[in-house]
């Protein structure tokens, strides 16, 4: 990517990094007189991220669930046109292996098999084992947890591509996955800033090779590579952490100049800004932390009109058979005759394709499951269970047509969803007006009849992509895409939540992600944004209607 930007674009984007870094001696303590060593150059990283979208016209993604920092479409003297996903980072040349993923969520899933890992460590006397030991005895746990570890690291990266606001992803499109890095020289050295790149890749699961742990004294953090990058994890914080081949990455290498008088700088410019205005440099006031929180609570609020809410209900679940996962309910939309005259059609259709004792099953099972009511939780898990029965005696006619036929009448459409909201009568009540003009009638507590007049346009954040959509079912509760019920949930449950055809979602998938919450919130024009976030139960956002 870098040598394919342009010298104009790199030439500004060194001007003003080197600015900051140029008064590195305002930002660093005091230094010992006896030790005059050269200070490594400071670089802030935030400024490192509004500084790269600035120089090269990169969008920020460093937004909500998305693993990447910018992302930039870059088109080529030939017209061809490239699109970049990237991460940034800095950090010391001289420094070791860098974090690029933490799974908090998933620490008590594993603690079984780092336990196992730790027990191996010592033989039955309970005596240390050697490296070379360990290492044998836990590569198969190693090489076990190396691969989930990779596979949600590479969901989380497909996820994020869903979310991205600088451009679409079509197939087809040639797009770049990199790390940008800046790495200051080393206290001592004299004061340069390398340019480093690498690649930002999923990680090959099929080719994860096993390096071994990190010490027989830490047998639960191990090491391993795919053949692209070497990969370290360390269990107490479960960590994900990789090797960026420091010196093997530089692309360009600056110098870096120091401000003799640092302080100065800063005295002069807060001269050049206040001295020709009529305002005072006044005292801060400073303010409790329970005056803050009240205080950015408050501002917030005014700001923007927005509410977050969990997906997961009081004991932490996803809603099995609604919301996002309705294609998953046991309830038909077809009348009982309509229903009674599939299941005879299905069995004229296959006789004598399936074998007469296997549809004979398939038939019976299917007037349990289409033709009875369901009106518990236990009855419809009952109903669940009978169509993966049904679905694996399908499976072993060897019939593609009649296994597609019958998953269609077991199943909604697979897309099928629409989002919940949360205490809708209240909310709506409360707020008529938030997703359109007085759509509520709160003397009848329901909505407006015509469905036209309860539409919005949902904008989904980061991306920028825009559903026309609208509320609907009893007291509200309910937003769909208008058109086609489905079309809301191609985009959230296959390429946010990367879910298989009729995959629920679970609070398992939700912890694999990194997302349990969503934020909807109200521009000037009157266009609904929603945002899939991270809420901690025990730190509620503001704006929470949970």
């Amino acid at each position: 990517m870098w040598n394919n930007l342009s010298v104009e674009e790199r030439a500004e984007y060194k001007k003003l990094i080197l600015a900051f870094a140029s008064l590195t001696n305002a930002f660093a303590q005091k230094a010992d007189n006896n030790e005059p060593e050269m200070l490594s150059p400071i670089i802030n990283s935030k400024y490192q991220e509004t500084v790269f979208q600035k120089a090269f016209g990169a969008s920020a993604e460093d937004i909500g669930n998305t693993s990447y920092d910018a992302a930039l479409c870059k088109q080529h003297q030939d017209g061809s046109i490239e699109k970049y996903l990237i991460g940034i980072k800095t950090f010391g040349i001289a420094s070791g292996d860098q974090k690029i993923a933490q799974f908090k969520a998933n620490h008590d899933e594993w603690s079984n098999i780092i336990e196992e890992m730790r027990k191996n460590a010592k033989d039955e006397n309970g005596k240390q084992r050697n490296k070379e030991e360990v290492d044998k005895i836990n590569a198969p746990l190693y090489k076990s947890l190396a691969r989930q570890i990779a596979y949600l690291r590479n969901m989380r990266i497909k996820s994020s591509e869903a979310n991205i606001q600088g451009f679409n992803i079509s197939e087809g499109d040639s797009v770049k996955a990199v790390y940008h890095v800046l790495m200051p020289s080393k206290k001592g050295d004299d004061p340069c800033i390398y340019v480093g790149e690498t690649d930002y890749t999923q990680i090959d699961i099929d080719n994860i090779e096993i390096l071994g742990c990190t010490g027989e004294k830490n047998p639960t953090n191990f090491e391993f590579s795919d053949g692209n990058h070497k990969y370290k994890f360390t269990s107490a914080d479960s960590q994900l952490l990789m090797s960026f081949d420091n010196y093997n990455i530089v692309k360009e290498k600056w110098d870096v100049k120091y401000v003799d008088d640092a302080y100065g700088f800063f005295s002069d410019l807060a001269d050049k800004i206040y001295n020709d205005s009529e305002e005072e440099i006044v005292k801060p006031v400073v303010l409790s932390s329970e005056k803050r929180s009240e205080y950015a609570s408050s501002t917030d609020h005014e700001k923007t009109e927005s509410y977050s809410w969990l997906i997961t209900n009081d004991n932490d679940e996803v809603e099995l058979f609604s919301g996002f996962n309705s294609f998953f309910g046991v309830g038909s939309k077809m009348s009982g005759d309509m229903r009674k005259k599939r299941i005879s059609s299905i069995k004229e259709e296959f006789e004598g394709e399936v074998s007469s004792e296997l549809l004979g099953k398939i038939i019976d099972l299917l007037n349990d499951y289409l033709l009875t009511t369901a009106s518990n939780k236990d009855e419809r898990l009952e109903k669940v269970r009978i169509r993966k029965e049904i679905l694996e005696l399908v499976k072993r006619s060897g019939n593609n047509e009649f296994q597609s036929e019958i998953t269609k009448l077991l199943f909604r459409p697979k897309t099928e969803l629409y989002i919940p909201l949360p205490n809708s009568r209240e909310f709506h009540t409360q707020h008529p007006d938030f997703f359109a003009k007085k759509i509520w009638n709160s003397t009848t507590n329901e909505l407006i009849k015509d469905k036209n007049l309860r539409k919005f346009n949902l904008v989904f954040e980061p991306s920028g992509k825009t559903i026309e959509s609208f509320i609907t079912q009893d007291f509200g509760k309910a937003i769909e895409s208008f058109e086609k019920q489905t079309y809301l949930g191609e985009w959230i449950l296959k390429e946010v939540f990367q879910l298989e055809d009729y995959e629920p979602l679970t609070e398992k998938r939700l912890n694999e992600v990194g997302i349990n919450g969503i934020r909807l919130s109200k521009d000037q024009e009157g266009n609904i944004h929603l945002h899939f976030i991270w809420i901690e139960r025990e730190n509620l956002p503001f704006d929470y209607i949970g």
